[in-house]
């Protein structure tokens, strides 16, 4: 191999590095809701040209500016990447979600199924969280039997769990028992949304 080829292997490698603690540095902004602190990191990836060469790296800002609160922010960053992902969607749809911004959670899930991308476990999670915050039963019916379809319920004890908390919050408490009762794992989370249902 030729220094140079030894060389653009070297950076390549630095590359992907930084990549993973720039990843790592937004994380922690989110958990700390630091969007003070995840804006400089923000303007460092663009100053470097990193934006667009990696997907993770994109989700993880959306997902910082979302779990931040500065749900506008990461709207924009999601809407202005060159190629989105299921990843990208996700992070933008959990912070809907978990913002209570439900309706938007379902625009952005029309959208994202618009543009081609299948929902996964970690879509159908954060859509049935939106679902239970404003009532949309027959949505998270909907989405209870792609899940059935997929073959998901079975796999994902995160899932039936949602699909639970969905019910509950629905006021379908005999639809959210007989969920309950499909479970293959019962877990105290399980429990406290059947519970919660019933107070």
């Amino acid at each position: 191999m030729e220094k140079n080829e030894v060389f653009k292997v070297k950076e390549r490698h630095y590359r992907k590095d930084e990549e993973f603690m720039l990843v790592g540095l937004l994380k922690a902004c989110a958990k700390n809701k630091d969007v003070y602190k995840g804006a400089q990191i923000h303007a460092e990836i663009l100053q470097k040209g990193l934006l667009g060469k990696n997907p993770y790296l994109a989700s993880s800002l959306v997902s910082m500016y979302a779990k931040c609160g500065d749900l506008a922010k990461a709207r924009r960053l999601h809407d202005e990447l060159p190629k989105g992902s299921i990843v990208s969607w996700n992070a933008l749809i959990s912070g809907y979600a978990q913002l209570g911004h439900g309706q938007e959670a379902l625009n952005c899930l029309e959208k994202m199924q618009g543009e081609g991308f299948s929902p996964d476990s970690v879509t159908f999670i954060c859509i049935l969280k939106a679902c239970g915050s404003i009532g949309a039963i027959n949505k998270g019916k909907q989405i209870h039997d792609e899940i059935l379809r997929k073959g998901l319920f079975e796999k994902n004890v995160l899932l039936g769990t949602s699909l639970v908390d969905m019910y509950a919050r629905c006021g379908m408490l005999y639809k959210a028992e007989r969920v309950f009762d499909d479970l293959s794992i019962r877990s105290r989370v399980s429990w406290s949304a059947l519970i919660s249902g019933y107070v």
